[in-house]
Parts: C-alpha cells; sequence; structure tokens
C-alpha cells in the first residue's frame, strides 16, 4: 500500500464510499470517517489505516451480526446500524490525536503504542456489546452484578467480555504485525490496556450513565491509551 498525502486521500476516500455503500455508516460517519482516516494515514501510513480498517470493518460486521434479535431486544443500533460522525469521532478522535503526536513528537513508539491501544479499546467495547447482546442469559451490572436487560449501560456477560478481549488481543497483534509495536511485551501491555479501556467504559455506564454513549467511548479510549503512555514514558525514564 503506498503512503503520502496523496495516497492518504485516495485509499481514505475509496474506503469511505465502500462503507457508506455497504451500510457500515451514514453520510456524516463516512465525512468522519474520511477525516479521522486521513489524518492517521498521514501519520502513521499503511500501518496504522490498518488498524483503523481492522475496527471498522470488524466492528460493522459484529453489529450487524444478529440484527434482528437485537432489533427485537431494543439493543440495537440505530438506523440499521449506520454509524454517524459523532460516533466516529467518540471512538476515533483520542487514536488521532495519538497518531498526530507519534508524528511530531520525540516519541513515536510510545504514541503509537497509544494509538493502537485506544482504537483496541473502540474495538473491544463494540465487541462486548455486540456479542454480548446476543447472549442467551441476560447481562450482569458491573458493580453489582445484578441481572439487567440487554444493552443496559454497564451491563456485562461473558461471552461479551470474552469477546472483548479477544478484540483487544487481535488489534494489538495487528500492531505488532504493521510495525507499530516492535516487541512482545509491548503486544501484551497494549492488550491488556485496551481490555482495561472497556472496564472503564462498562463502570462509567454503571455509576455515571447520564454521561452518554460518546462520552463513554471518549473515556473509554484515553483510558487505554494513558496506561500505555505512563508505562512506556516509566521504562523510558527509568
Amino acid at each position: 500500500m503506498a503512503s503520502g498525502p496523496f495516497a492518504a486521500l485516495a485509499v481514505t476516500a475509496v474506503c469511505a464510499v465502500l462503507a457508506y455503500a455497504l451500510g457500515a455508516v451514514g453520510a456524516s460517519g463516512a465525512l468522519g470517517g474520511f477525516v479521522v482516516g486521513v489524518l492517521i494515514y498521514v501519520s502513521l501510513g499503511p500501518g496504522g489505516f490498518a488498524v483503523l480498517a481492522l475496527f471498522v470493518a470488524a466492528g460493522s460486521a459484529l453489529t450487524r451480526l444478529g440484527y434482528s434479535l437485537k432489533e427485537r431486544r431494543g439493543a440495537a443500533e440505530g438506523r440499521g446500524g449506520r454509524r454517524g460522525a459523532r460516533n466516529t469521532l467518540a471512538n476515533g478522535g483520542v487514536a488521532v490525536v495519538c497518531a498526530l503526536l507519534a508524528a511530531l513528537t520525540p516519541y513515536p513508539a510510545a504514541f503509537a503504542a497509544a494509538f493502537v491501544a485506544a482504537l483496541g479499546a473502540a474495538f473491544a467495547d463494540t465487541a462486548e456489546s455486540e456479542v454480548g447482546q446476543l447472549a442467551r442469559r441476560p447481562p450482569r451490572l458491573i458493580t453489582s452484578l445484578k441481572a439487567v436487560s440487554a444493552g443496559t449501560d454497564g451491563a456485562v456477560s461473558l461471552p461479551g467480555t470474552l469477546a472483548g478481549a479477544a478484540a483487544a488481543g487481535l488489534t494489538a497483534a495487528l500492531g505488532y504485525a504493521v510495525g507499530l509495536l516492535g516487541t512482545a511485551g509491548g503486544v501484551l501491555l497494549v492488550g491488556v490496556a485496551a481490555f482495561l479501556g472497556t472496564v472503564v467504559d462498562s463502570l462509567l455506564g454503571a455509576l455515571a450513565p447520564r454521561l452518554g454513549n460518546e462520552l463513554t467511548n471518549v473515556l473509554c479510549t484515553l483510558a487505554a491509551a494513558l496506561v500505555v503512555l505512563v508505562v512506556a514514558m516509566s521504562v523510558m525514564l527509568d
């Protein structure tokens, strides 16, 4: 895959149009995704864009998985699963900032790892939610373990948790494969941080449901990125 501003514009435009045509995003989501994709591609090259593409493609597939059942349970993503600009920016905003800082600061490795963790948390959170909504048993509130209905803020389930852990690990593995993570230790750190981001998301959903989904998504990805940065910076300063 080519790199550079022209390639960033061309590849991202094609992917945004394709995502819209396949029903993954609405018009605003396609535009927001285009902006996010270009900034990530310019900052981290094809590898960074590949990590973003994993989240978008797999997240969209999981959203559509069992969609009719989710609708009947009242927990399905609105507008037929099409996501808008607010959702795109809530899930990708922190990753964009990390990508830009990786390109513009003397700490490219640390911020590249934080970028992967942020998108890993977004993917893991989506996996937990979409898979968990299909579980036969009702989910439980993370703070009390009380059984609640599917789609309740702060609800967790075993299938959803396992799916989230797998998504976090897959994102970290891809980050290593495309050269954004340099060591096995980095892969483990990013995978754990991404999963911890979803724990933060669930806790916020249970304790402060009025924050709304978009803000909790931002905080989920921010928590994952900060865990990586704190560990990475502490290692560099030792």
